[in-house]
């Protein structure tokens, strides 16, 4: 009985201050609108921060929450307990820690052993989300961050935003016909004082960290095989382009159709947008911070001002993720070479490194095309072009990409792993060609109907909302 009431008197303790928390934060939604701008870079900075309560394995909730309950704020208990606790990325820190979970904490740059209380993160969490039948998405956001608070013993008196890293695309979304945004206005809806931040970074280091990653995910530059040649012709030759798909054909529209989207979307007059360069945390970290604890009205954390500083993942120090990482993508026998284990160990922290890096992963020919497509983002970022011959658009196209043509030593290294492996590299040069000319007659057409114009265009007369750091507008 006595052991009854202590359990019921904990579980009161945590209802309050639960109920304390739901009553005064506010948001911080930071959109990664490609993917590689830095997101868990981001976390990590603000992972001990009093008053900032993230997570740096957890991403991507609202884009996940609209792809799962559509629009709708007020969600079934049962069900949404469910979808936090076992598709959510929350899975990571409330299921026991199996291999599945370890091998994704690694992946990301964590430590596998960080003490969590799991078994106490689910208690709470499912006590504060099935107390009635429904919740509202808002709670069930800060359920889920409350809980995981409790679990790692993190004090939360202080806590006064949470910060959600998120995509500004949706899984059913194809990348031909757009994007709409709509996290934007759930996210609205839940904290309609939120702050928004637009995380961006030179487009040819977004490009060519995914096409490194993807390269060598799919097993070639266009993820074909002799089973499924013909389905992939097909979706080239439909501009049916998907992520398993057209490597570099893909992260091109992506970009574009990311860049137009998160563009209207910082061109609406009811939210106060901030655009955040990652090249500005990388080479000007300090400032670059104050203006952004500045704007949000929190403490400069004094480790911040360290001239050895490397953020953290759920406590523990950051040991760097991306795409060169061999850490987080474990494909180290693909067309495309990783850095150096001991090159990726020294990037977790401010580092230029990481902002240089796409000079030397890119061909001249590759950065004059991306500067051509994405000439008038670049130009509204202050990115600079870069110093390579001046390609027409097809003397760019005709030549071929990295990553994109077969070696002997590639196909060498696959029969090294294995027999089918082996044959498969072998097959891809015959595969090559029709996709080789037909992806850049596609790539063509597009950017003569002008798919890469207008990217930066808003719907509102409203400009653009300044950079947290304007004068570092300069050249990069």
């Amino acid at each position: 009985m006595k052991k009854e009431m202590l359990v019921t008197d904990e579980s009161t303790r945590h209802e309050e201050a639960y109920r304390t928390l739901c009553s005064r934060l506010n948001l911080i939604l930071a959109f990664d609108h490609v993917g590689r701008a830095g997101n868990g870079f981001l976390l990590g900075i603000f992972d001990r921060h009093p008053e900032v309560m993230g997570c740096h394995w957890v991403h991507y909730l609202y884009s996940y929450l609209v792809t799962e309950f559509g629009m709708e704020s007020r969600l079934d208990s049962a069900r949404a307990c469910k979808f936090i606790l076992e598709k959510s990325y929350f899975r990571y820190v409330f299921q026991d820690a199996d291999e599945t979970v370890r091998a994704y904490v690694r992946k990301i740059g964590g430590n596998p052993d960080t003490p969590v209380d799991r078994p106490l993160c689910r208690a709470v969490f499912r006590k504060l989300v099935l107390a009635r039948s429904e919740i509202a998405r808002r709670d069930l956001l800060i359920a889920a961050y409350y809980a995981m608070a409790v679990g790692t013993g993190r004090d939360v008196s202080r806590t006064r935003y949470l910060l959600i890293a998120d995509a500004i695309s949706l899984r059913f979304e194809h990348v031909m016909q757009g994007f709409s945004g709509r996290i934007l206005d759930a996210a609205l809806a839940d904290f309609p004082d939120l702050k928004p931040i637009s995380l961006v970074r030179d487009p040819r280091a977004m490009y060519a960290s995914n096409r490194h990653q993807y390269v060598n995910q799919l097993g070639n530059m266009y993820g074909v095989t002799p089973k499924n040649a013909l389905a992939r012709l097909r979706s080239l030759l439909t501009d049916d382009l998907t992520m398993d798909s057209s490597v570099w054909s893909f992260w091109l529209a992506y970009g574009a159709q990311t860049a137009r989207c998160i563009y209207r979307l910082r061109h609406r007059t009811d939210v106060d947008f901030r655009v955040l360069r990652n090249e500005d945390l990388n080479l000007r970290f300090v400032p670059t911070m104050e203006r952004v604890a500045a704007w949000l009205d929190i403490d400069m954390l004094p480790e911040w001002k360290d001239a050895e500083y490397v953020p953290t993942s759920m406590g523990s120090p950051w040991k760097g993720t991306g795409a060169y990482n061999s850490r987080y993508q474990g494909k180290t026998n693909g067309p495309l070479v990783n850095d150096p284990q001991k090159v990726a160990d020294h990037a977790a922290g401010p580092n230029r490194h990481v902002t240089d890096r796409w000079r030397s992963r890119l061909a001249p020919h590759e950065i004059r095309l991306l500067d051509l497509l994405f000439a008038e983002e670049m130009r509204e970022l202050g990115y600079s072009p870069a110093p390579v011959p001046d390609y027409s658009l097809v003397e760019c196209l005709i030549r071929p990409f990295r990553g994109e043509l077969p070696t002997f030593s590639w196909i060498a290294r696959g029969f090294a792993e294995s027999p089918g492996e082996g044959m498969r590299r072998l097959g891809y040069p015959f595969l090559l060609p029709p996709f080789f000319v037909i992806s850049r007659m596609r790539l063509h057409r597009l950017y003569r109907k002008g798919f890469f114009a207008g990217v930066t265009q808003g719907e509102a007369d409203s400009p653009t909302t300044p950079f947290l750091s304007p004068e570092c507008r300069g050249e990069q």
